[in-house]
């Protein structure tokens, strides 16, 4: 060993380095999320769910937010209403509940299924050309039905035809077919029909998509500002009543406003929170995966709310509350809180009620600004 350099000290390891924090573009720490809904339990705080929301005024312009408006999310299918308009301008032919489909998150019962095949059978396509994912209805009523038939050799099985992407998906193949595009590759993120949906989505909701991931339906997932995603679906149920005003709007947007509206059942299905809210408010309502809900007036405001943890049981009544404050003129009160009756969570013991869903710190505080 050279003695130069011996030591009868023993050798210090270096000192650990602080952890990094993996880099996350585009997610909104939880440090900047805002409370949004405190669930209590005999008394007592049980849950708690954070996140942002934003309220755009009838011009796009932001009125309110709790957490950051500018966060950065995927907006699942409260992006339908837009990708149904993409599918209009390449001509598939759509209108009422077959349009209303297109833009829905159905229960697949066995009226949503037969819309689906209609669709395609008008495209000159049957359910093999559908590229959605194999799923059983949601609809509890519908799964008895199939349970009842189990023990027969050709009994139910998963189909896509009950994924409740499936009218939009029925929608984009149509607008292929009307169009001489590929049904093949309809998918793709380079795909005319794609590409058609980006520009509906970046000039509807004013904000440049930041990235362009794989959506649960196997389509292309956007991201972008949450306060683009209420400006997108804003401008959509103001457009009837600014034709009607012969105002300059795109015929097309209209057309899926009220195919929504009239149609409350495909969005949705039955009572589904979605389909209460148009059918008794008038209010376009377009929920997504992992916590995204877009509520929409018909002069244009709207609420885009996103829970952090992915849940959706604080949306509605965080949504609801936002527009009956920044747009009372545009609710029938009495009517909403029939409505918040029923499509807030409710907390049982043995049963029985014995807790309520209430609106946090933050939310209260843009209710008074």
């Amino acid at each position: 060993m050279n003695s130069a350099t011996a030591s009868s000290q023993p050798l210090q390891p270096d000192p650990p380095a602080p952890p990094s924090r993996p880099s996350r573009p585009g997610i909104f720490a939880q440090q900047d999320a805002a409370e949004l809904v405190c669930l209590s339990r005999n008394g007592q705080a049980e849950s708690r769910h954070s996140g942002a929301a934003v309220v755009t005024g009838p011009a796009g312009e932001v009125l309110a937010t709790v957490g950051p408006p500018d966060a950065e999310v995927f907006g699942r299918s409260a992006l339908k209403p837009l990708q149904a308009i993409a599918s209009l301008r390449l001509g598939a032919e759509l209108d009422g509940r077959h349009l209303a489909i297109t833009t829905g998150s159905h229960r697949g019962t066995s009226r949503h299924r037969r819309l689906v095949r209609e669709i395609l059978a008008g495209a000159g396509l049957d359910k093999s050309a559908l590229q959605c994912p194999r799923a059983w209805p949601k609809d509890r009523r519908e799964l008895l039905k199939m349970a009842e038939r189990t023990h027969r050799e050709d009994g139910p099985r998963r189909n896509r035809l009950a994924f409740n992407c499936s009218g939009k998906h029925a929608g984009w193949l149509a607008a292929c077919v009307a169009a001489g595009e590929d049904t093949e590759t309809y998918l793709e993120p380079d795909h005319p029909l794609q590409r058609e949906v980006l520009a509906v989505i970046e000039a509807y909701c004013g904000t440049e998509v930041v990235h362009v991931g794989v959506d649960g339906c196997g389509g292309p997932a956007p991201r972008l500002a949450l306060a683009g995603l209420a400006r997108g679906l804003g401008r959509i149920a103001a457009a009837p009543g600014r034709a009607a005003r012969g105002e300059a709007v795109e015929e097309h947007a209209a057309q899926v406003a009220q195919a929504m509206l009239r149609h409350p059942w495909a969005v949705q299905g039955r009572n589904s929170s979605n389909t209460r809210i148009l059918r008794e408010l008038g209010l376009l309502a377009k929920s997504g995966a992992d916590g995204v809900l877009v509520v929409a007036a018909p002069d244009g405001t709207a609420v885009a709310v996103k829970t952090l943890d992915g849940a959706s049981r604080a949306n509605n009544l965080v949504a609801l509350n936002l527009m009956a404050r920044f747009a009372p003129d545009q609710v029938d009160l009495r009517a909403l809180n029939a409505v918040l009756d029923v499509v807030t969570p409710t907390v049982l013991g043995g049963g029985r009620p014995v807790g309520r869903a209430e609106l946090a710190e933050p939310v209260l505080a843009a209710l008074a600004t």
